[in-house]
């Protein structure tokens, strides 16, 4: 039965209905089952003269016709296609016909793993994955036939694609309306849905994937080339404009993917493999070996294998020691923090990428609170006030002690406490990462990732990816370690300069340091006529081409508002250390309840009116927001610190900030945001089916991700962060 069914839809095809828009069967007496067979056995000798696809032909079509139910067939246009290059693709796509047309299975799986026609696209599903492994997988041994080269079996393999069909109305320029909706009137033309008019809310209706099984030996150009001249004529018969798009990393086979481990996926397993033996070996010495009778000597290069004793690092991560009132409430804003750019880069997965329905994603725009998702990437602000926060408590206190700061030491020790576990990373995205899957999008966003890392992972190295080849930048998080080493350095400097001055001096020379950071963005806004925030948009699949993130976002000038906020605040908690004045109880509360809480939500909420394409805006008003709102929410999360320190009464406050189980996770945070991103690729890369966007999807990936996430933190730490940490220590030791 489904074979009948496939060569009465190819009966169609070549007598030219296809073209005439009737994809349906029709025939006058469809009882008659001599019709049927001779229809059959007709189409079948048809299909296997020595040319089939020069017999596709246009039929005149009737002015009555609609674009929606006419939509194409695209794996019948594309197998019909007079326009596919001379050459081995055009061959198998003529054995492709030919064997459809027979119901040989291998034909029919390509068919069948192709999409055949979009539904849902009205409420936002535009993406349509077919069946990737029915093609991927797709391999057969073809016998000889008049197709092949001198009588020689051929091989046909599988490549998947996702076609891109773009349309429009032509000559009909989409008009912005004077108020953008959601929702429109459903007895009024569906081009009010569909076409693109301005509200950056909506997913792009008029651009349509569609996936597309062929033979491995077609390239993306041989399919792009296949599919727009007929493509075209059938729109511009409906007074379409249609452009045919498949880009090569949306277009893969198997055959395109080394069987063996490269030399760069050796090289790593190779280092792996020698960090696991240091620590076993390490770890087996020091439990039954080493002894107190040789702890007393001393001995380096024994301290230094030491270094790698996972019990040892294991004491350190987990151990729960108070040091300071204040300080001790920094490792609860780190981890929750990083849970919170890991929950942020996880929504990061709805946009642009296959839903059900988008209509929800859209909508979740016009809910008040989902500015606390929308413009989390305000917390990132917070990270840098605190590691400013951090820096200014440490170089003061070793500037008391010594008198001087050794700039050389502090910048490398940093170097080396960060380097080595980031550039494993980095190796394990260029070599090892790529091999240990598929999908539809494999190639675009694991593939995308592996090529940034093996051509630019130096810029990461050297801590300057965020301004040389943002584009193509490796591992899209690592922006922040750059801007956070750079805003150290110069942090440094500044806070020897505020010790070198009188504190009446010191403290507005720190004010107009914050000052410089906050008109940063606020004329670089204004000039340029720029957003103040980042938006991210339900068309905006790969952050690395969005102008705000590559100009504004991940520039170190832009973010030093903010982490001159952490440098005074680490300042005035550092002076305060040997004061015995404490802030009143009630002044304490009050500045808590209005920094800690009102700056910090206030800063985050008011951006909603920045993403409603509804609002009007001032230029000034839009400028200062860019230039104050960064640094008014660092200053509220280091208020949190600085008032737990001098203030009085917020016992309660700081035994809700110190839990006993936040210190262990605090300390993986690091490793935990070098690597989350990989699961979360993983997870885009492997994606079959389209996903709902939900809570309750959106919760159950997050909390996967923690899981997953800390628990190879803490394989990390052990094996690779800490034992550098504690080398680190015995060098300076010694020294």
């Amino acid at each position: 039965m489904i074979g009948t069914v496939f060569l009465l839809c190819l009966f169609v095809l070549t007598n030219g209905q296809f073209f005439a828009g009737k994809n349906k069967f029709c025939c006058e007496n469809t009882s008659d089952s001599r019709l049927w067979l001779s229809t059959t056995l007709e189409t079948r000798q048809t299909l296997q003269a020595e040319n089939p696809a020069d017999l596709q032909r246009a039929v005149p079509v009737s002015q009555g016709s609609s674009w929606w139910t006419d939509f194409p067939v695209l794996p019948l246009v594309f197998a019909n296609s007079n326009t596919i290059p001379k050459g081995r693709c055009r061959k198998q796509v003529q054995r492709y016909l030919k064997e459809l047309a027979n119901s040989t299975l291998w034909a029919v799986q390509m068919f069948d793993a192709s999409t055949k026609y979009p539904d849902g696209v009205l409420h936002g599903q535009t993406i349509h994955l077919g069946s990737f492994d029915q093609c991927y997988n797709l391999r057969a041994e073809l016998p000889p036939d008049e197709f092949s080269d001198i009588g020689e079996p051929d091989e046909v393999e599988g490549r998947y694609c996702l076609v891109r069909l773009r349309y429009q109305r032509k000559d009909v320029e989409p008009k912005r309306p004077k108020t953008f909706t959601l929702d429109f009137d459903p007895n009024l033309s569906v081009w009010n849905a569909i076409d693109y008019t301005g509200d950056f809310r909506r997913v792009k209706r008029h651009s349509v994937y569609l996936s597309l099984c062929v033979p491995a030996s077609c390239s993306s150009q041989d399919v792009t080339t296949a599919l727009t001249e007929p493509l075209k004529e059938l729109a511009n018969a409906r007074q379409i404009q249609l452009d045919v798009t498949v880009k090569p990393s949306l277009c893969q086979a198997r055959t395109d993917v080394p069987e063996d481990f490269t030399v760069g996926a050796k090289v790593f397993l190779f280092i792996v493999a020698g960090l696991f033996v240091l620590v076993v070996a390490s770890s087996w010495y020091d439990s039954s070996v080493y002894s107190s009778e040789e702890a007393v000597k001393d001995n380096e290069p024994r301290d230094l294998f030491l270094s790698f004793s996972a019990q040892r690092n294991l004491r350190s991560i987990y151990a729960n020691e108070s040091s300071h009132p204040g300080l001790d409430c920094i490792n609860l804003i780190r981890f929750f923090f990083t849970a919170c750019a890991m929950f942020g880069h996880r929504s990061m997965q709805y946009y642009g990428y296959p839903l059900v329905e988008s209509t929800y994603l859209e909508k979740a725009y016009t809910v008040p609170f989902s500015m606390m998702v929308f413009n989390g990437t305000i917390i990132i602000d917070g990270f840098f006030s605190i590691g400013g926060l951090l820096a200014a408590y440490g170089a003061l206190r070793d500037l008391d002690r010594s008198k001087r700061l050794n700039f050389t030491a502090l910048i490398l020790n940093r170097f080396l406490r960060l380097t080595p576990l980031y550039m494993l990373v980095v190796l394990f995205n260029a070599t090892l990462m790529p091999m240990m899957g598929s999908g539809p999008y494999w190639e675009a966003r694991v593939g995308f990732e592996r090529d940034n890392c093996a051509k630019n992972w130096w810029a990461n190295l050297l801590y300057v990816n965020n301004y040389v080849r943002p584009e193509e930048m490796c591992m899209f998080q690592s922006w922040y370690l750059s801007v956070d080493y750079h805003l150290y350095i110069m942090g440094l400097l500044v806070l020897w300069a505020y010790w070198k001055l009188p504190r009446r001096l010191g403290y507005p020379f720190l004010c107009s340091l914050i000052a410089l950071g906050i008109a940063i963005p606020f004329f670089i806004t204004y000039v340029q006529d720029q957003q103040p925030v980042f938006i991210l948009l339900p068309t905006l699949p790969e952050v690395r081409k969005d102008p705000y993130f590559l100009g504004q976002y991940i520039k170190s000038h832009t973010r030093i508002g903010s982490y001159m906020v952490g440098v005074l605040a680490g300042a005035i908690i550092y002076d305060h250390k040997d004061a015995t004045w404490r802030l009143p109880k009630a002044w304490s509360r009050f500045l808590f309840i209005l920094l800690a809480v009102g700056f910090t939500i206030v800063s985050e909420s008011l951006a909603a009116k920045y993403f409603d394409p509804n609002s009007e805006l001032h230029p000034l008003e839009t400028a200062a927001y860019a230039g104050f709102h960064r640094a008014a929410f660092a200053l509220g999360i280091c208020s949190i610190v600085v008032l737990i320190t001098i203030g009085d009464g917020l016992d309660f406050h700081r035994n809700f900030m110190t839990p006993r189980w936040v210190p262990p996770l605090a300390r993986l945070a690091y490793g935990a945001y070098l690597v989350h991103n990989i699961k979360q690729i993983y997870d885009i890369g492997a994606t079959r089916n389209p996903r709902v966007f939900s809570l309750n999807d959106w919760l159950s990936n997050f909390l996967a991700d923690m899981f997953y996430t800390f628990g190879i933190s803490l394989l990390l730490s052990v094996v690779v962060e800490w034992p550098i940490r504690k080398m680190e220590q015995v060098v300076r030791t010694k020294q």
